[in-house]
């Protein structure tokens, strides 16, 4: 709330803690997949933004060094990537984390595609949608993904698009590094969609 305080337009409910806490789990791989569907307005998006910058700002451990924003839509990835981008170019934030955009010798990522910190981290904006396996980093697959809006009102009308979606999620979950965990912010829009289906599964936590 000091940092960002235009994220925070009204007080917490309990279940802003359970989503928070939930995050915590799926980045430390204490569960496999977060699940995390609310209506519009909720705040999930921007909280899960807040919290992959948190992460990758206070993390001495770098327990998850690629992490890629997917979408339905790239631009909504891009934009996401350039949102948690923008919050460590704040002043207050460049006082607290100078390290973060640090120069460096090497050469690094920085566009609204994707960027790499100083420190190692890397944040990437995908597609779902189109093919996954083989995006690599420095011989280290993708160990965080965040899926934002893998469906739309637009995408649950055509079941080839859907059944694409589907795949391409599997190829992504899949083709994680070893203890590589995920993340879903999303909608409820069909029983014949992507989003029931991960909602009905089996949850792999006690």
């Amino acid at each position: 709330r000091y940092f960002f305080a235009k994220y925070f337009t009204s007080d917490d409910c309990e279940a802003h803690e359970e989503m928070d806490l939930n995050n915590v789990k799926a980045y430390r791989s204490q569960v496999k997949q977060y699940v995390n569907v609310a209506f519009r307005g909720f705040a999930k998006t921007a909280r899960t933004k807040l919290f992959i910058a948190f992460c990758i700002a206070n993390d001495l451990d770098k327990t998850k060094r690629f992490m890629r924003c997917l979408c339905a839509d790239i631009d909504n990835a891009k934009q996401s990537v350039t949102d948690i981008y923008n919050m460590f170019i704040q002043p207050r934030v460049k006082e607290m984390y100078p390290n973060i955009f640090e120069k460096t010798d090497a050469k690094r990522e920085e566009t609204m595609g994707g960027f790499t910190t100083a420190t190692g981290v890397k944040v990437l904006a995908k597609q779902i949608g189109v093919d996954q396996r083989g995006k690599i980093m420095e011989e280290a697959k993708s160990d965080f993904d965040w899926y934002d809006d893998i469906e739309t009102k637009t995408t649950i009308r055509s079941a080839v698009t859907t059944r694409k979606i589907k795949e391409n999620m599997e190829e992504a979950r899949t083709g994680l590094a070893v203890n590589g965990s995920s993340i879903y912010t999303c909608n409820y829009f069909s029983e014949q969609g992507n989003v029931h289906e991960l909602v009905t599964k089996e949850s792999d936590s006690k």
